[in-house]
């Protein structure tokens, strides 16, 4: 029953806190109260003789909510965009501030990166890329056009895959870079962890290589959708001053993936961005730190 109690306590409290945030101490506190709860189940069950069949029931019961209130914590810290239990990301701007990010994921993508380039410009609006290494590799040409042209360009992993995140030493980010360097001749400062999911390790290490961690406040799971017009609403009922927005100009690094989706949802996007007095810019602008780094 406290394990299930601790898990309840957890969801409260990353959703009521204001932006979504919630202390690592928390998040830590939580965690190790799931863990109390095993251990004291544990400690009284060899202390006393076997309990009669009842109450074998109450400590299978305790245990599962204990290991459910654990694994709930890990969850959400691992995948809310918002939440900070693992470490720092940055999840939007100023709150006072009118303009907002632009921010696409998973390219460059073949024809529809460029496409959604295009757009932007004839807006008089420039966008941030989070690229992934092999499509760097594979279409150069896509993310050099883009980075020419004054877009922002970030690192987004090289394999953007839905395993490699756990490894403590988090290879992808460099490999990343590498690629980055190899093809562009520059290191992105900012970093988007693939589908959001990150651990304290990874954090750590873009951290130690002075790169910033972002997520987003606003999503509209583009990725998934049909219909540019829902998304578009979905984004444009959501938006607010500094908001950082996830769109996807390519789907898991697959260089020609279909994103004719957002292609019908971005002019949409930018005229209510507009009618709504909000300005799209470029991360770096809106976050007021360097968007590349000095080296790799």
């Amino acid at each position: 029953m406290l394990g299930a109690l601790l898990a309840v306590v957890a969801v409260v409290l990353y959703r009521v806190t204001p932006t979504g945030t919630i202390d690592l101490s928390i998040g830590i506190v939580l965690g190790v109260g799931g863990g109390l709860v095993v251990a004291g189940v544990m400690t009284r069950a060899t202390q006393r003789p076997a309990p009669p069949k009842g109450g074998r029931r109450v400590i299978a019961v305790a245990t599962t909510g204990a290991v459910l209130a654990g694994g709930l914590v890990l969850w959400v810290g691992a995948n809310d965009p918002t939440v900070q239990w693992f470490g720092h990301v940055i999840t939007h701007g100023n709150p006072s501030d009118r303009r907002v990010a632009l921010t696409f994921d998973d390219g460059p993508d073949d024809p529809f990166s460029l496409q959604v380039s295009a757009i932007l410009d004839s807006h008089g609006a420039k966008g941030t890329f989070f690229e992934v290494g092999k499509a760097i590799d594979a279409r150069p040409a896509i993310a050099r056009a883009l980075y020419d042209d004054g877009h922002l360009l970030g690192n987004h992993s090289y394999h953007h895959d839905y395993w490699r995140w756990l490894d403590p030493r988090y290879p992808e980010l460099k490999r990343t870079e590498d690629a980055f360097q190899r093809q562009l001749g520059v290191c992105p400062a900012f970093f988007r962890p693939p589908h959001g999911q990150r651990t304290p390790f990874m954090l750590a290490q873009a951290s130690d290589k002075n790169m910033h961690t972002v997520t987003w406040d606003v999503s509209a799971s583009d990725w998934s959708a049909h219909d540019g017009a829902a998304v578009a609403r979905k984004i444009l009922d959501q938006v607010h001053p500094g908001a950082i927005i996830l769109l996807h100009d390519g789907i898991d690094g697959t260089v020609t993936a279909d994103r004719s989706v957002l292609i019908a949802a971005l002019p949409i996007i930018l005229d209510g961005l507009k009618a709504r007095g909000l300005q799209p810019v470029r991360l770096d602008e809106l976050l007021g730190v360097p968007g590349y780094l000095d080296h790799c």
